[in-house]
């Protein structure tokens, strides 16, 4: 059974890490396709699956190469016929469903990894959604990485409810908190290597942010937070971890702001998942101010390493963190609230390291990958038997679709 996965860049094949072998184990011949990079070649090499290169654009007003990666898509499906196409991140999806649905590909799956709708422009809004609406259309299965943004998804009528699903309990891939985000796994002498690297004393408090940096992750409002915070807590630091977007450019004036600020640490991208650990270890505790997320797999990753999360209220974070028992929420877009929550931790480390506690059980409990793996193959061989009118009685019922 062939298996055509598509994602715009190779940053995203982390979502998808471990899985290969998974599919293999159960008979699934997976195929990659994303944009050219050495990290496809690798990932390729690693996980013994075929990957192929398609000249993904993310920018919406790409045209003329959106045609010629149809294009590129629709060669790849007549040489290699797949049964089922799993369209990732929403360039990739729309021009995989597309090109799919003209192939006449039976299984179109389209995994809804955030929603953009949600926070582009008013005169944007329209041109998003029919974007969006089109690619849950084409598709004849939509997965959501959250029940709110499934919850979003029909409240703005992009797809049906009978359409759409959360696997397991959400997130695209689960944390390895056996392997790779495990505080035991990582030697001592390690993280106060990477202290000292970042000129941190042993006991320093350090609050930190993983992400782009963009607009929609709210680091504006996190920059006018900290010059609140340090006020009170002069010894802390900010670490941020995060390249910036080409999509949404920070000006330069507000990014020299950061550089210029002794009490903030700016590391820039963090692409090995192993180093991501190390970091997460340094910290006290994670900020995470976005306008809207997918799940924000950021929280659960520093939750299975015992750092709880001061998030936004928003779509996918509201899932993410359980109030007052993994993390705390603040308001979204108050740069006031956000410094109120951040004070509220570096005043009670005791709460912190509850908190932490408490979100590295339920990581570990909810969020086993293998359990999210299973979900989307069980969901698979529903699809394949509805196609085939084959029953499959043995299949357990284990993907979200109450409201």
């Amino acid at each position: 059974m062939r298996v055509i996965q598509t994602f715009t860049v190779p940053m995203s094949l982390t979502f998808i890490e471990g899985q290969p072998k998974f599919w293999q184990e159960n008979n699934y011949e997976l195929h990659v396709l994303t944009s050219k990079s050495d990290t496809l070649t690798d990932f390729g090499l690693k996980n013994n699956v075929k990957t192929h290169p398609i000249k993904f654009r993310r920018s919406p007003a790409a045209l003329f190469q959106d045609i010629l990666s149809i294009m590129q898509l629709m060669h790849y499906f007549w040489k290699y016929p797949p049964q089922i196409v799993h369209g990732n991140t929403p360039k990739a999806a729309l021009l995989t469903m597309i090109s799919a649905y003209i192939m006449r590909v039976p299984i179109r799956i389209y995994e809804m990894l955030g929603m953009p709708l949600e926070t582009v422009s008013f005169e944007k809004r329209p041109f998003f959604w029919f974007i969006e609406w089109l690619t849950c259309r084409l598709a004849t299965q939509v997965i959501v990485v959250s029940p709110s943004l499934r919850q979003v998804a029909i409240q703005k009528k992009l797809v049906h409810l009978s359409k759409i699903v959360t696997a397991h309990n959400g997130s695209c891939n689960g944390v390895d908190t056996e392997n790779i985000f495990n505080l035991k796994k990582i030697p001592a002498s390690v993280i106060k290597q990477l202290r000292q690297s970042l000129q941190l004393m042993p006991k320093q408090p350090v609050v930190g942010f993983v992400g782009r940096l963009t607009i929609d992750k709210g680091i504006k409002e996190l920059y006018e937070a900290w010059q609140i915070v340090k006020q009170s807590y002069p010894n802390a630091r900010l670490l941020v971890i995060g390249g910036e977007d080409e999509r949404q450019n920070l000006e330069c004036q507000f990014l020299q702001k950061i550089n210029n600020d002794p009490t903030i640490i700016k590391v820039g991208q963090v692409e090995e998942l192993n180093k991501m650990a190390s970091y997460y270890a340094l910290m006290d505790f994670l900020v995470l101010p976005s306008y809207r997320e997918g799940f924000g797999n950021v929280v659960l990753e520093a939750a299975a390493m015992g750092k709880p999360a001061v998030v936004s209220s928003v779509t996918g974070l509201v899932d993410a963190v359980i109030e007052n028992q993994t993390g705390i929420f603040c308001k979204p877009r108050s740069a006031e609230d956000l410094a109120e929550k951040i004070t509220y931790y570096l005043q009670n480390s005791d709460i912190v390291q509850l908190h932490g506690k408490a979100a590295q059980l339920r990581v570990v409990a909810d969020f086993f990958p293998a359990d999210v793996w299973n979900a989307k193959l069980m969901l698979y061989q529903r699809l394949i038997a509805k196609t085939e009118s084959v029953t499959l009685p043995h299949v357990s019922h284990i993907l979200q679709t109450t409201d």
